[in-house]
């Protein structure tokens, strides 16, 4: 072959130059000039079909091939882009300092997060989404061990409606579904511990006109990594959530978003419910161990209701959960808020007051504002109803090699958590006498991001409880003394991948 590349190159130099004096010549393609030369005698028909097959080889090889790239993840795509596999991950170190008084924890740095996973398409219409979480044990199991985190394929044939099975984050809540890498402050509010959740099931979710975003879905109702096992309560939940960005709707500026959003969640828990090789403890009304009544700064569970004790007929408790969201960003500046209540009603084993029916609500919700003090606007980050990543205007580097100062932005909230509803002392699910139904608390905090993938941050958290206190308890669990709120400095550093 490389006898025949040597002949080729001098002959066709050759006919080249003795035919450029001709226009047709100048108008022929390689192809063509190839041909001339076989027809010519210059190139015997076997080097001509061997160079073809050569010039074929090289032109599936480069179709064929694969590109590397970094864009918010280390990125391998196909030459012909319909192939993309992304890996990435995040590494997120907490330390959390509490008031001497008033924290049931001891002050501590702990690994939030340990994410690893690997993402991507395939034909462009077909995703996929594998993650786990190296820092986080699996309910029951010993702390660290990795637990699946998200794991879920997705069929997009239509932007209008896109459809996603697996396990995955339950469409609720603004503040919930913004990624914690994008969140403003280092731990979501209240209204968080209301919202479902990553589950297992299936979604269809889109856009139908540009600035409004649906999702919907069905799921076990158990929480993560937990299949429906429940042989007393069958069915599943029903969870949605409608967004519009006002602004895109009246054609306003890409400097503003007006966002407003509803959500929604119906389906049944039982006193019996299964997850794990266990069953649903006192108190603990979200599946597989998530949280509630837990201040924001993470130190003390201050509301603590005890079980729903149902008759073994209606051993069923119907949940039902409300959220609304708005948000008006303009340059810099954002305004936040979010609204969301817990409905439980069934009936009990016992009278309590002359009935046995109950019908309790877990209220809670927050007010915020952020400032992008260098100036990056919110309207930036902003697709289908959720906030995505600052990207600072000057990037901060390394010290002393001329980079950029990055991203500084200030936050502060208000919230609220209200159980009330949960206050006699007695009846199911209701708290002790003389303990918390509720509690509000004030966040401060600062972010400074170094780049895209880089952030520090700090947070004050003040929290007062609301109708009673807590008992605080040493490393011993010795209780040694009682608390109405709770003081917590808690900081976090952040790198993503």
């Amino acid at each position: 072959m490389k006898s025949i590349n040597l002949r080729l190159v001098i002959t066709t130099t050759t006919w080249a130059f003795l035919l450029g004096a001709t226009h047709v010549a100048l108008a022929d393609s390689t192809d063509n000039l190839l041909k001339k030369l076989r027809d010519k005698g210059v190139l015997t028909d076997q080097e001509y079909d061997e160079f073809n097959a050569s010039r074929d080889t090289e032109k599936i090889q480069k179709s064929q091939g694969i590109s590397a790239s970094f864009h918010d993840g280390i990125n391998f795509e196909s030459a012909d882009k319909t192939f993309l596999m992304q890996i990435n991950g995040r590494i997120q170190l907490d330390g959390r300092y509490y008031g001497k008084n008033d924290s049931q924890n001891l002050d501590q740095v702990d690994v939030r997060r340990a994410y690893l996973g690997v993402k991507g398409k395939i034909y462009n219409d077909y995703e996929y989404n594998v993650t786990t979480d190296l820092a986080q044990g699996q309910s029951g199991a010993t702390t660290g061990t990795s637990q699946l985190d998200v794991a879920y394929f997705g069929i997009n044939w239509w932007s209008q409606a896109k459809f996603r099975f697996g396990q995955f984050d339950m469409p609720f809540g603004l503040e919930h579904l913004t990624s914690d890498l994008y969140v403003d402050f280092q731990e979501r509010s209240f209204t968080d511990q209301l919202a479902p959740g990553k589950e297992r099931g299936a979604m269809v979710h889109g856009a139908p006109i540009n600035g409004v975003y649906y999702g919907l879905a069905v799921s076990t109702g158990r929480g993560k990594n937990v299949s429906d096992k429940d042989q007393n309560v069958e069915g599943v939940d029903v969870i949605g959530r409608l967004t519009a960005n006002l602004a895109t709707l009246a054609g306003l500026t890409d400097n503003t978003v007006l966002h407003v959003g509803g959500d929604f969640s119906h389906g049944y828990v039982s006193q019996n419910q299964a997850f794990n090789g266990s069953t649903i403890g006192a108190g603990n009304f979200k599946p597989a161990g998530q949280s509630l009544g837990v201040t924001e700064g993470r130190g003390i569970t201050f509301f603590t209701p005890t079980a729903f004790s149902s008759t073994l007929t209606t051993n069923d408790v119907e949940r039902t959960r409300l959220g609304l969201e708005g948000a008006v960003a303009y340059g810099p500046v954002k305004l936040q808020s979010e609204w969301a209540r817990h409905n439980y009603s069934g009936l009990a084993s016992t009278k309590v007051n002359g009935t046995t029916s109950f019908d309790k609500d877990i209220d809670a919700w927050y007010v915020a504002a952020n400032w992008m003090v260098t100036g990056e606007p919110y309207a930036a980050t902003y697709a289908d109803g959720l906030w995505g990543r600052i990207h600072p205007t000057s990037d901060f580097v390394h010290p002393g090699m001329g980079s950029g100062l990055g991203a500084i932005q200030l936050n502060i909230r208000y919230s609220e958590f209200d159980g009330s509803d949960f206050a006699n002392g007695n009846g199911p699910g209701s708290v002790a006498k003389g303990t918390p139904t509720g509690a509000h608390a004030w966040t401060a905090g600062v972010t400074w991001f170094l780049n895209p993938q880089v952030r520090l941050m700090a947070n004050y958290v003040g929290t007062k409880f609301e109708d009673g206190v807590v008992t605080v308890k040493n490393v011993t669990g010795t209780s040694v003394g009682t608390t109405d709120n709770e003081r917590a400095m808690i900081v976090r550093g952040v790198l993503d991948f």
